[in-house]
């Protein structure tokens, strides 16, 4: 067997965590045909084949498989080592966070305000969206959700929880506590399943749904311009004028956070570390 060029790994694993040759040819900032010629020369080094080419992408073999998870532990060891080696090397690179809008706008943007002046070179990128990423292969260094992903490889700590409440304008709740025909402020029937939208339906039946959005933002709004009743976590009419009622149930959905496994060793970035602490340290003030 010839000797691995260790830079083609890099193509390698981009690839892997991409599925796409354009995609990590975009993510290294490299040409398509770079990607390609890279890693058909591991393959050939190697003797394996790495991938099945499909029409969804390039699947990593069973072999390919094997070579990832030993790749990237050489890759969280060679990331610390930029750190432990250089000051400028502890800052170079952004900690992507991701979360849901809501608890990116309400919660954690505000409380990061001290951090960030505290640390002005640490780059944060905040990725706001409902899109489970995947923290083993590096689409985000640190994710918070309501609920736990199915699968991976990752590390899941419990930081908090979310108290919903049924608000609305005064007029909207006299006509609820009159036990009068309301109209209800949900999501879409994408989140159909959500904790949230299920208690509005039995509550007030499938019929009354007159306004939907993914954004609780807007659900907010909508609730203060009198389009009817919305389920909304505490947090999220601290400064509003809408009046909010106790549930005849609880509606509570936990908030866990999940970082790499390498993350938490002494061998992995102490950015990320850095920043994970933070971002724990708000959640315990919370409680």
């Amino acid at each position: 067997m010839d000797s691995v060029n260790w830079d083609d790994l890099r193509f390698f694993t981009a690839l892997v965590e991409c599925r796409t040759v354009s995609a990590a040819s975009k993510r290294l900032n490299v040409n398509y045909a770079t990607v390609s010629r890279r890693t058909e020369r591991l393959e050939h080094t190697l003797r394996q084949r790495l991938f099945d080419r499909t029409q969804d992408g390039y699947i990593p073999t069973i072999e390919g498989l094997l070579l990832y998870k030993k790749t990237v532990q050489v890759r969280e060891n060679i990331e610390s080592l930029e750190d432990y080696f250089t000051q400028e090397g502890k800052f170079k690179k952004s900690v992507v966070i991701s979360m849901v809008s809501l608890m990116a706008e309400y919660l954690l943007i505000p409380k990061l305000s001290h951090f960030v002046k505290k640390y002005p070179e640490i780059r944060l990128e905040i990725d706001a969206s409902n899109r489970n990423v995947s923290i083993p292969r590096k689409e985000a260094d640190i994710a918070f959700r309501l609920d736990l992903p199915e699968k991976g490889e990752y590390l899941s700590q419990k930081v908090g929880k979310l108290n919903y409440k049924l608000c609305a304008t005064p007029e909207v709740i006299k006509k609820i506590n009159g036990k009068e025909n309301v109209n209800i402020i949900t999501f879409n029937s994408d989140f159909s399943e959500l904790p949230e939208s299920q208690y509005l339906i039995r509550r007030f039946g499938n019929k009354s749904i007159r306004f939907q959005s993914n954004s609780v933002t807007t659900q907010r709004i909508a609730a203060e311009n009198g389009y009817g009743v919305a389920l909304l976590p505490s947090l999220v009419i601290k400064n509003s004028p809408l009046v909010s009622i106790e549930l005849d149930e609880p509606v509570i959905r936990p908030i866990w956070m999940l970082t790499s496994k390498q993350t938490m060793h002494m061998t992995a970035s102490r950015l990320v570390r850095l920043v994970a602490d933070e971002l724990r340290s708000i959640f315990d003030e919370m409680r």
